[in-house]
This record gives structure tokens, C-alpha cells and sequence, in this order.
């Protein structure tokens, strides 16, 4: 039998797309409660729980990495470190890919290369390793 990532339909792997449309759309809402309540860390677990990783459908990677993106460009400097002490390190490697995809769009860069050094700092060379050869992209 093949495991291989390609191999597997999504629809084995839980959510269907209609699935990922509702728990990112409860995703931003989430997200926006919190930062309108000065809740900034809490907005951050919200945005890189259980992200969409095993769809292929673009849009909705798309979507969900609009609400990180914006969540991560919406940080002051100087509470980046902060919020990064308190995330495990599956959030670490999910907010890696995040910030890679952030410095691939190439808007607000200095911000998510602050967020690259704190990751890096925190969850070591690992975080990269992981990020970066790990098929699933967010």
C-alpha cells in the first residue's frame, strides 16, 4: 500500500473544502473578537489552529493565509518576541510557513522577518528543516 501524501484525497483526511469555508470564516471572526478585545496573543492561537493543510484547493489556503498574514502584519515590533515565547512547536513550524508565505507575497517584509528571527531563535534551525521540506503548504 502507497502512504504518500499526493496519493491520499483530501476527503480521507478529514474536512471537506465546504468544511475548511465554515472553519475559516468562525476563524475570522474568532480572530477579530480577540484583537478588538486587545487580544492579540489570543488572536494568534486562533489564526494558526488547524489550518488547512490538506486541501489542494488554492483558494482556500488562500483565505485562511489572508487571515494570517494580516493577523502577522498587525503586530507591533516589539510584541512579536512576546508572542512567540508562549507557542509550541507545532505552531512554531504552522507560523513558519506562514512567514515564508508572507515574505513570498513581499508586502510589509520587515515585519515578517521579525517574526522569522523570533521563530528561529525559539524553535532552532528544526523549524526551518521542518518548514521547508514538508510537502503540506498553508
Amino acid at each position: 500500500m502507497n502512504y504518500e501524501d499526493d496519493n491520499v484525497e483530501s476527503s480521507q483526511l478529514g474536512k471537506s473544502d465546504a468544511e475548511y469555508k465554515a472553519d475559516i470564516a468562525n476563524r475570522e471572526k474568532e480572530v477579530t473578537k480577540a484583537l478588538n478585545a486587545g487580544k492579540p496573543q489570543d488572536a494568534l492561537n486562533v489564526a494558526l489552529a488547524d489550518p488547512p493543510i490538506y486541501t489542494k484547493t488554492a483558494a482556500i489556503k488562500d483565505q485562511n493565509a489572508t487571515i494570517v498574514l494580516n493577523l502577522l502584519g498587525s503586530f507591533k515590533d516589539k510584541d512579536v518576541e512576546t508572542a512567540v515565547e508562549t507557542l509550541n512547536d507545532d505552531q512554531l513550524d504552522i507560523l513558519m510557513k506562514y512567514v515564508y508565505r508572507g515574505l513570498a507575497v513581499g508586502e510589509n517584509s520587515p515585519i515578517f522577518f521579525k517574526w522569522h528571527e523570533c521563530v528561529l531563535k525559539k524553535g532552532g534551525a528544526g523549524t526551518i528543516i521542518r518548514v521547508i521540506s514538508e510537502k503540506k503548504t498553508v
